[in-house]
């Protein structure tokens, strides 16, 4: 009897389990090498087909972005003693602590401009890695699917959530993804083995210092250390991580900057609220907090976001691990949309998409693992194909990285030239980039990014404040942007030339660059300089004189 009965309490047990079990143990995997490889060769492949058709519209490289320049400037300033991008005039025009310095460090290597593209291709491919890795902890026999699919399955990936052209916009934010990822997978193996991986540890304690953002990551470790006992290890990661970030900020106070680089102050009124919060009030900090998350709703990415969360909200059990893998990724995606933006040519959101997925993965391993073993061809090629559509923006975004890096070359570099060639004394701007890297010509930022006193001139009531900072630094030349500050020069100064670009505008500050004699005896010095250079204009640029 008792026998007969068991089989059926049995049954009845399996009846109320939930519908989607714990996460499911990793398998033991044969022959992981060449999913790994596969997978490689199609985030290889998306990056080569973009730096050969980079090259080919330059003549050579140039980013998709002018803001790596910056930080290569910077690094270089920092081997030499300075924390800015002039000699002894302290200024903070980068919003990663870390990544200039790691710049600074392969600035003394013989690599020219191409320290960023190749730091960001490591993180890509380690990203690969770091997704084959949390595929294997989720049960996802990768070794059992074709490696031609597993390598468009990276390809769509690397298309579709703009992967290939982040590595191209030279900046901090495929590391982010690297890193981001790395946390998400000693997390999961935490709450399988109850041990700490070292590098586990290491990822949270350099992730706020590669982003600012990336805080919310580090607290969401140290809380699930904290909830499973590891005191000792929340408290030292929290230390080792914390300390730096506040160590970098009183730096800046103490060079007679504020609290944030400028450039976080620049994008975050968050921020910029949060500095201020002691005189303007928790109410104020509360309605930044929700400009900026409406903000971030009308952006592209935006709803994508928020569909991962949902999918991940959805995906919630009260099994402990698979609440953590949920709560974790939960936190991280709100953070960015509470605290950070999703503008400036799909970079700052990646982070989080890729993350979602990733959690994604691992909550529905084994319904994953299942659907792979059934997978034929046709559809895999159906599947690549509707997600390249549902994420046509960043497949977009990707190929106009070679119309961006055209922008860059054609306008900063063209700039540079001339200053290097024709001109050879001080100048002025009113966006830092390419024109200042190793430009030995002193330059005046007056943007503010690159120059303090520059922003607080643009933030004072005074009307002349441009003309009192050219005279006072012997600045002849000012080369700026029509559509950024200031937007209305100093009546003294003169109208020379006007460069416009001939193509599309897809990450330019703007579209013309005004040259103006700041002072009447410059006119004919500015003039003859930029006749000597117009027969070496490239052709994607428009050079008119101006009448006197």
């Amino acid at each position: 009897m008792s026998s007969s009965t068991q089989p059926a309490a049995s049954i009845a047990g399996t009846r109320r389990q939930p519908r989607i079990p714990p996460l499911a143990p990793p398998l033991a995997q044969a022959g992981t090498l060449h999913p790994l490889l596969a997978m490689q060769a199609g985030l290889l492949a998306v990056c080569a087909v973009l730096l050969a058709a980079i090259w080919l519209r330059n003549g050579g490289f140039a980013y998709t972005l002018d803001a790596p320049y910056t930080h290569l400037s910077l690094a270089e300033q920092v081997l030499r003693g300075t924390y800015g991008l002039n000699p002894g005039e302290p200024a903070s025009p980068s919003s990663s602590i870390l990544y200039p310095f790691l710049l600074a460090g392969l600035a003394l290597l013989p690599l020219g401009q191409f320290p960023p593209l190749l730091v960001n291709l490591a993180a890509a491919m380690a990203s690969v890695a770091l997704l084959h890795g949390l595929a294997r902890e989720a049960g996802i026999r990768l070794s059992r699917v074709a490696p031609w699919m597993l390598a468009m399955f990276t390809a769509t990936a690397a298309l579709g959530l703009n992967l290939a052209g982040l590595a191209f916009s030279g900046l901090e934010h495929s590391l982010h993804v690297t890193l981001t990822l790395a946390s998400l997978l000693g997390l999961l193996r935490f709450l399988r083995r109850g041990r700490a991986d070292w590098w586990w540890l290491a990822s949270m304690v350099l992730l706020p210092l590669l982003r600012f953002e990336a805080t919310a990551a580090l607290l969401a470790d140290v809380l699930v250390l904290g909830l499973y006992g590891r005191m000792r290890h929340a408290a030292l990661v929290l230390l080792v991580g914390g300390l730096p970030v506040l160590a970098f900020c009183a730096f800046l106070h103490s060079q007679g900057l504020p609290w944030l680089p400028l450039s976080v102050l620049d994008r975050s009124q968050v921020a910029v609220t949060g500095l201020e919060v002691g005189a303007s009030g928790p109410l104020a900090m509360l309605h930044a907090m929700y400009a900026a998350f409406r903000q971030n709703l009308m952006a592209y990415g935006g709803a994508h976001i928020v569909a991962l969360l949902v999918a991940l909200a959805f995906s919630f059990r009260p099994e402990p691990r698979r609440a953590v893998v949920v709560g974790f990724c939960l936190l991280v995606g709100l953070a960015q949309l509470v605290g950070g933006s999703l503008n400036s040519f799909s970079r700052y959101e990646i982070y989080v998409l890729v993350l979602g997925l990733a959690g994604l993965m691992v909550l529905h391993g084994p319904a994953l693992d299942g659907w792979l073993a059934r997978l034929r061809p046709g559809r895999a090629v159906l599947v690549c194909l509707a997600a390249l559509f549902l994420f046509a923006g960043y497949v977009l975004r990707t190929a106009d990285a070679v119309p961006a890096s055209g922008n860059v070359a054609d306008q900063q570099r063209t700039m540079r030239q001339f200053i290097v060639q024709e001109w050879r004394q001080p100048f002025a701007t009113n966006h830092p980039g390419w024109v200042n890297w190793r430009n030995p010509n002193y330059m005046l930022d007056l943007s503010g990014l690159g120059s303090f006193e520059a922003r607080q001139g643009a933030q004072s009531a005074e009307p002349d404040w441009a003309d009192k900072l050219v005279r006072r630094h012997g600045v002849a030349l000012a080369m700026l942007y029509d559509n950024a500050i200031p937007r209305t020069p100093p009546a003294a100064w003169q109208p020379v030339a006007r460069m416009t670009l001939r193509n599309r505008v897809v990450t330019a500050v703007g579209p013309s660059i005004t040259f103006y004699a700041t002072r009447p005896e410059a006119v004919g010095e500015v003039r003859d300089a930029l006749g000597r250079f117009t027969p070496s204009l490239p052709e994607g640029v428009r050079l008119t004189m101006l009448p006197e």
